[in-house]
């Protein structure tokens, strides 16, 4: 039986794609926006002046993935554009009620796609999945839900917990779960057959705060991979020479939800000749919290995925001390470009402790101290680095073809 994979975003649904496309099982990959040379967006840019046209391409090259053939791919932007737009023009409350409406219509598209084309096993993403999974046309499919994130109610709980202690932190960028969200959640959970998760953390969350009868016989626990393509580094990192700072970079949405807080925090209380913050990603907090750490960090803001490794290899160490995710992938692509990590436990499966620093809760002392022990001992920093990159190389995309080989076998598909 062939898989059908649907996303309307991006998240990890190309690399999941791209294995069952190798193992000869992908029906096809549905998504918003999938940029290739033959791409409507970038026929258009080809006629526009080049100043627009260069901006054009540099966007769309955030959802190219050329390993994946196109004519897999089925790209239906109408369910993705417009969220995309109001969050563009800072309208968060209208981009939320548009990603609910939306992905419910997309689901409804899923829908129709299965009973056309079946027999069809379905893999869909977590807040995407739940009206095709419950939709009639797909009874006697095969579903698969990839929970990318740990469940909408323990970040609920953890937000109003920070909420308490560092307010003026969560109340902007970091909104709450909203009651329809985590119903749908639930939906999710009992149409699927199976819910493949990316951390242990994330199997802990559902099975604490969810109620769906017989979750725990569906779980299973999916690692994800990194596209060594891009991140893999070809060579070995060169020490940090002593007297030289030692380079922390964070990427990811500059949120509170991230832990980047404890970034800015810790890296204020370092001396400047001994380490050096960079902040890649999009900016979701007000400028007033930011502008006090703006004489010691560079933010550099959103930049396409292609220029994620350059950045990375020009760097030493990842601090990524997250309250919840699902597993971020950054922390394996960090990790194949030769940095050592500090993280949190909530953050996913990514260092050990010959890899970097793996903490239970998000602490600016913990963070500093972390910092300190690169700065201070160089040595250690280096056995970091390439105990990094060689256990980045376990967790490569042929490990993740793999469990995704033996997770349909498992299933009879």
């Amino acid at each position: 039986m062939q898989v059908g994979v649907f996303h309307p975003g991006t998240q990890h649904s190309r690399q999941t794609a791209l294995a069952l496309q190798d193992l000869g099982r992908l029906a096809f990959l549905a998504t918003g926006l999938f940029d290739h040379p033959d791409s409507a967006a970038r026929k258009l840019a080809g006629m526009l002046p080049d100043f627009l046209s260069s901006k054009i391409e540099r966007e769309m090259g955030r959802f190219a993935f050329p390993r994946l053939d196109p004519a897999k791919v089925r790209g239906f932007p109408r369910y993705e554009l417009p969220e995309r737009i109001a969050t563009r023009l800072g309208a968060r409350g209208l981009a939320g009620r548009l990603d609910q409406s939306l992905n419910a219509a997309f689901g409804e598209r899923i829908a129709a796609i299965a009973k056309d084309e079946g027999p069809l096993a379905l893999w869909g993403y977590d807040g995407s999945s739940f009206s095709a999974f419950r939709h009639p046309r797909t009874k006697d499919c095969p579903k698969i839900l990839d929970r990318t994130m740990a469940d909408c109610r323990s970040w609920n709980a953890e937000r109003e917990r920070q909420l308490a202690l560092q307010g003026e932190w969560f109340t902007g960028g970091s909104p709450a779960w909203s009651a329809r969200r985590i119903e749908q959640d639930d939906e999710e959970y009992a149409a699927a057959d199976r819910i493949v998760c990316g951390s242990p953390f994330v199997m802990e969350t559902i099975l604490e705060y969810s109620q769906v009868p017989g979750l725990a016989d569906k779980l299973e626990l999916l690692p994800y991979c990194f596209d060594a393509a891009l991140f893999a580094r070809p060579d070995a990192p060169e020490p940090v020479r002593a007297g030289e700072p030692v380079r922390f970079l964070f990427v990811g949405q500059v949120a509170a939800r991230k832990g980047i807080r404890h970034a800015l925090e810790a890296i204020a209380r370092l001396p400047e000749s001994g380490a050096r913050l960079t902040v890649v990603g999009p900016v979701a907090l007000p400028e007033e919290l930011l502008a006090p750490f703006r004489d010691r960090v560079e933010f550099v803001g959103a930049v396409p995925r292609s220029e994620v490794p350059a950045i990375m290899r020009r760097h030493d160490a990842l601090v990524f001390p997250s309250y919840n995710e699902g597993s971020a992938t950054v922390l394996l692509e960090a990790m194949a470009s030769g940095l050592a990590v500090i993280q949190t436990r909530a953050s996913g499966l990514g260092a050990s402790a010959a890899s970097g620093f793996v903490h239970d809760r998000p602490d600016t002392d913990a963070v500093e101290e972390a910092m300190r022990a690169l700065i201070d001992d160089r040595d250690m920093l280096h056995a970091m680095r390439l105990s990094a990159m060689e256990e980045a190389r376990e967790r490569d995309f042929a490990a993740y073809r793999g469990n995704i080989a033996r997770l349909l076998e498992k299933m009879g598909i």
